[in-house]
């Protein structure tokens, strides 16, 4: 190991701020991989002595972060350093749909039940300690595992307020405003609201009662994962665009038919990016090509049941894509104490971004500037935005009986896009039927 061994001066480290309050160590980055500094001694030997434990594998199984003691790394005067799988983007509770909220919630408590048959549970009961991969939730915080016979009431009131709270709305003709009390993080209307002692008594009476089982955390995790059982959410709405045919009736994404989905497949072949963003995603057609062709890809959409079904399909066929419920237009802003936790600009920083089907929605119906809605596009890329422009000649466009803006061109997009990415692959101009619509790949 001598020879192999990488040894990294603290000071240089690149922390992850979400780690910046952790009493056990912080998450670094370090070529790729997710590392966690552990300091005290106390601490380390807590670590090693969990991770020895043959029941470890059951944690993870349960859907705890699989977690590794690492060899090859030394920080001088630190105690012992641990890896993490990688979960290639850090979602916030906003970004979830009440689904995933809730299975969210159930896997916390599954990974609690499972710890406290050993005498474990986590300390934190929180959803930013949740991150999405492949379409399954996992608990990522493992230095949040304490040794505990007790439940305290702490931990039943973060619970409570962050994830009780929203899935009770969620669970009633209420459930839109579940969305909008997940925006807030510590401060907010809704969360001042069921803080008045009246609502708590009213509205969440059985989850205060779980607190007589605080001293048999076997049996709380079990009545709290039946009391999320009995609060499912409602079904979201099949919306606007639900019944959408993304596919125009390819059923195989690596078998493309129509000239958009072949001039994607073939930038995605010839680029091979890492990490793809798929702006208003839909249902997942092109979030599933760009993924099967190897890319981890994040899809965002602003209706619920779409998010839903691109979830179901990452578990259903394994596909590292992660489903995100957000309006394109307006994207999650810094959070936290000081602002540390990042924008989604920050964390869903990709190499390709597909726009496409979407400009003309956004900048003739909603009458988003050209501009931001390419300055949106361009902060997310690093090597390239895969676009297409629908002409106002289009017409699904002429159906609209919409008044275009002045700025609403082929030239303006193409200005607004190559002032970052100045190199151009462009198909010829569709005129197929009414449809009047040009692809471009603007990329270094």
């Amino acid at each position: 190991m001598g020879s192999s061994l990488i040894v990294l001066e603290e000071k240089n480290l690149n922390y992850s701020n979400i780690s910046i309050v952790d009493e056990i160590g912080r998450v670094f980055f370090y070529d790729g991989r997710v590392l966690r500094a552990i300091y005290s001694n106390y601490a380390a030997e807590c670590c090693i002595e969990i991770l020895n434990k043959k029941w470890i594998t059951d944690i993870f199984h349960s859907g705890l972060i699989k977690t590794w003691i690492c060899q090859d790394i030394k920080i001088p005067g630190v105690a012992l350093i641990l890896e993490h799988q990688k979960v290639p983007y850090q979602t916030h509770p906003s970004e979830h749909t009440s689904q995933m909220h809730w299975l969210a919630a159930k896997t916390m408590i599954k990974v609690n039940l499972e710890l406290s048959k050993y005498g474990y549970i986590l300390k934190d009961s929180h959803p930013w300690n949740i991150m999405f991969y492949k379409g399954y939730p996992y608990f990522i915080d493992f230095g949040s595992i304490m040794k505990s016979q007790e439940v305290f009431s702490d931990w039943l009131s973060e619970f409570r307020k962050y994830f009780g709270v929203p899935i009770w709305l969620s669970s009633t003709r209420w459930r839109r405003f579940s969305l909008e009390y997940r925006r807030q993080h510590s401060v907010g209307f809704g969360l001042e609201l069921f803080d008045v002692d009246l609502l708590k008594t009213l509205l969440l009476r059985s989850l205060g009662r779980l607190q007589r089982y605080a001293d048999k955390p076997t049996i709380f995790f079990r009545k709290l994962d039946r009391w999320l059982d009995n609060h499912k959410p409602i079904n979201s709405n099949r919306e606007y665009w639900a019944d959408y045919l993304q596919s125009h009736n390819a059923q195989d994404p690596l078998l493309p038919k129509t000239t958009k989905q072949k001039f994607v497949y073939d930038i995605l072949i010839q680029e091979r990016p890492e990490k793809v963003l798929d702006c208003a995603a839909n249902k997942g057609y092109y979030s599933e090509m760009a993924a099967r062709l190897g890319s981890s890809v994040v899809a965002f959409d602003y209706e619920e049941y779409c998010v839903d079904t691109i979830m179901n399909i990452a578990q259903l066929k394994k596909l590292d894509i992660t489903p995100v419920h957000m309006n394109v237009t307006l994207p999650t802003p810094n959070y936290g104490m000081g602002l540390i936790g990042s924008s989604a600009f920050e964390r869903y920083q990709v190499d390709v971004v597909l726009a496409i089907g979407i400009a003309h929605h956004l900048c003739i119906t909603q009458s988003i500037p050209v501009k931001i809605f390419c300055d949106i596009c361009l902060k997310y890329a690093k090597r390239g935005v895969i676009f297409e422009y629908v002409d106002p000649s289009d017409k699904h466009v002429r159906e609209w009986n919409a008044s275009i803006p002045i700025e609403y061109t082929f030239e303006k997009f193409m200005k607004y896009f190559s002032s970052k990415f100045p190199k151009i692959k462009q198909s010829e101009r569709i005129t197929d039927d009414g449809i009047c619509r040009t692809f471009v790949y603007f990329h270094l």
